[in-house]
Formats: C-alpha cells, structure tokens, sequence
C-alpha cells in the first residue's frame, strides 16, 4: 500500500517539530525555565528526555505509516503550539527583550509553527490512512 498523500510533508514537519523542540528545550534551560515550575534539574531531564524520546518515536512510528504514530504527531502537535500560544507568546509581546532576544524569539516561534504544522498535517495523513483503509477493494 502506498503512503499517504500527506505522510512525506508530516514527516517534514514533525522532524522540524522535534529539532526546535531541541533548540527551545535547551533555550529554557538557558533561562531557568524549569525553576518557574519549581522543577528540579534531574526531574526536568527526565522530563525533557522523556517528552523528546516519545517525539522521536512517533516520527519514527510515522515514518513507517502508522496510524498511531500520525494520531500522536498530532495531539503533541496541538498540545505544544498551545503551550507556546499561551505561555511563549504573552511573555514574547512584552516590552524589552525576551530571553536571549531574536534567537530565542525564533526558536519559540519555530517551535509553535513547526507543531501547529506537524498536528495538521499528520491528522490529514492520520484521516488519509484511516478513510483508506475502511474502502472496499
């Protein structure tokens, strides 16, 4: 069975996904993020590790056309570039510089389009998957 018609720009955009997850994870490291929500360093890496290992394996799931791998690309999707939407954005439009400035402006920004990206694009790849394979032969 062929791909889906969505799967090679859901991979695309979740790989982007996954490295400004990367880059925004270490960007808050750099800023004490973490200590916002009184987390410790170890339960932050083990957090961190966990949230970036789960990514890699539903691209990886996606990758290979499964379904659950697609369904997953999306709900972290939207669930990150809610995160971002509600919490980056806000502290980004206040007046001065936001953390190490426009990079770290662009890695948050990254990160939400990349996500937003990913949900969209791995549910359409997601839907293609499932309508096909309820269709007669």
């Amino acid at each position: 069975m062929r791909p889906p018609k969505w799967h090679s720009t859901a991979i695309v955009s979740a790989v982007a996904f996954s490295a400004f997850s990367a880059v925004h994870l270490i960007d808050d490291f750099l800023f004490d993020v973490p200590l916002e929500f009184h987390l410790s360093v170890q339960i932050t890496l083990i957090l961190a590790f966990v949230f970036m290992g789960a990514l890699v394996g539903l691209v990886a799931a996606a990758a290979g056309g499964s379904r659950a791998g697609y369904l997953g690309l999306s709900i972290a999707g939207v669930l990150i570039a809610l995160a971002q939407l509600l919490k980056s954005v806000p502290e980004m439009l206040r007046a001065g510089p936001w953390h190490g400035g426009l990079p770290s402006e662009a890695a948050a920004v990254g990160l939400g389009i990349s996500a937003a990206a990913s949900a969209i694009t791995s549910f359409l790849a997601w839907r293609d998957t499932s309508l096909r394979s309820v269709e007669p032969e």
